[in-house]
């Protein structure tokens, strides 16, 4: 039997509300050359009957409950297309999504991933919103992601050939929470992120997404201090290098600074930590630097 071209993983738990809308949304799809994986990550529900009803269309696996980056590992472990794209159990493919995605990266002669514009929808399918991500060049992509910039929204739509993951390794799975923006800031470290500019993806909001529970506030909150806290400065700000001065230092740790303080909590609680690793490396800047960071309080004080 030919391998396919494309694994599209489905890891799911409890996913009945939304998994039929998700798995015909990939058996749609405008390119045929795919497998699709329905990883259950130990499902009490009926997650078990839907998935298993497409009968061939579907290659249904079940584990005990991992989280979802057990669960996409399992699916990585055997799949066999050379491509691999993530789909969550209720988000949903707009038909072209994965020829236009495999287009792009197959014009390319080295690994790579890509990622498309996206919309969010509500709990009946209707689009509430529209997102246009940016694009930017390899060296500027890892700051972005790292300070929660429109660009974590690409870990939505991920498709990358495989051998970025033989290279950075699979999911973190002790990231219960983050385990996406993870991936997505280690792809970044290490291969172009291509931009499809179209929107191809559909990301459902609904009140039972992990982001509304106190455990997401504080594992994104500690994820971003943490990955900021010891990725070195050259590669966040390529553009100095190593050799960048203490004042090319300090105003590097500004721009993060000032890009987290506009972000909602909790990444925006993150600015604090940049501002001062700003005024260690060079003091010469604490006028500056005081302003901000008492614009930094006033609008934390203003959020509450």
């Amino acid at each position: 039997m030919t391998e396919p071209a494309i694994s599209v993983i489905l890891p799911v738990y409890q996913g009945e509300n939304y998994l039929r809308f998700a798995i015909e949304s990939v058996l749609n799809q405008t390119l045929k050359d795919f497998e699709l994986i329905v990883i259950d990550d130990g499902s009490t529900d009926s997650t078990s009957e839907i998935a298993q009803s497409y009968g061939d269309a579907v290659r249904y696996v079940r584990q005990e409950n991992t989280g979802v980056g057990g669960a996409f590992n399992h699916g990585l472990r055997v799949a066999q297309g050379r491509y691999i794209s993530w789909l969550s159990h209720d988000d949903v493919f707009h038909p072209p999504k994965l020829e236009k995605q495999l287009s792009a990266l197959s014009k390319l002669n080295a690994p790579a991933a890509s990622y498309t514009d996206i919309e969010m929808i509500d709990g009946q399918g209707n689009v509430i919103a529209s997102h246009q991500l940016p694009a930017y060049e390899h060296g500027e992509t890892l700051r972005h992601v790292l300070t929660g910039g429109p660009i974590c929204s690409a870990s939505y739509s991920l498709m990358y050939d495989r051998r970025c993951i033989e290279e950075i390794g699979p999911y973190a799975v002790e990231l219960r929470y983050t385990q996406d923006v993870d991936m997505l800031a280690r792809l970044a470290r290490r291969f172009p992120l291509i931009h499809v500019p179209e929107t191809l993806m559909q990301v459902r909001e609904h009140a039972s997404r992990g982001i509304h529970s106190k455990e997401w506030r504080r594992a994104v909150r500690e994820f971003f201090r943490e990955r900021l806290a010891a990725i070195p400065f050259e590669e966040l700000f390529p553009e100095n290098g190593a050799k960048a001065t203490k004042a090319e230092r300090s105003a590097g740790y500004t721009w993060l600074a000032d890009t987290l303080s506009v972000q909602p909590d909790p990444i925006g609680e993150v600015a604090l930590s940049q501002y001062w690793r700003a005024w260690f490396e060079d003091p010469s800047f604490t006028p500056l630097l005081a302003r901000r960071i008492a614009r930094l309080y006033w609008q934390r004080l203003r959020r509450r």
